[in-house]
């Protein structure tokens, strides 16, 4: 196992990867009462930049608001805008993105109104890890499942998320 193949962003460097990012899967079995979002993220906004494989942890879960009425999401869905980091009366952090969906019997993307697309979700806790190795996509501008665990496997991803929360 290559523990040099994922690295956690810190500080500023984590706030902005999403944006653009196409979220492959979430993942309810890596964290105990946490969620992680498997992404395929930009290195840059240029056009046909490359890919690396981003996983947002959010640990202690407190709560996950995601609109997805008449959605269809047969390869996932987009971030569009990730919105500034906030805390709840709670305490609980609360990270915000607007999306794109596959809407509709045919699939086609649309823009919804911004209540419509909001995705919300409050945790204790936000680590974000990244790939060190990216790939260019494929003509759909996605990573297939072999590239993505080229780039860094989950094991490598589970590792360098139980470094970070020691």
């Amino acid at each position: 196992m290559d523990e040099e193949a994922v690295v956690e962003l810190r500080g500023a460097g984590r706030f902005g990867v999403a944006q653009d990012s196409r979220v492959v899967a979430l993942r309810w079995d890596v964290l105990p009462w946490g969620l992680v979002l498997d992404l395929d993220s930009p290195l840059s906004e240029a056009p046909d930049t490359e890919l690396r494989r981003v996983w947002l942890c959010f640990n202690g879960l407190g709560a996950v608001t995601w609109p997805f009425q008449q959605a269809r999401v047969p390869t996932g869905c987009w971030i569009v805008v990730e919105f500034p980091m906030g805390t709840t009366s709670a305490g609980l952090l609360s990270y915000s993105f607007s999306t794109v969906l596959p809407v509709g019997a045919t699939g086609e993307l649309v823009l919804r109104t911004t209540a419509e697309d909001v995705v919300e979700i409050q945790a204790q806790g936000f680590t974000v890890l990244a790939s060190r190795a990216s790939a260019p996509p494929d003509e759909l501008g996605h990573l297939d499942w072999e590239t993505r665990t080229r780039l860094a496997s989950e094991a490598s991803f589970v590792d360098a998320l139980r470094r970070s929360t020691r």
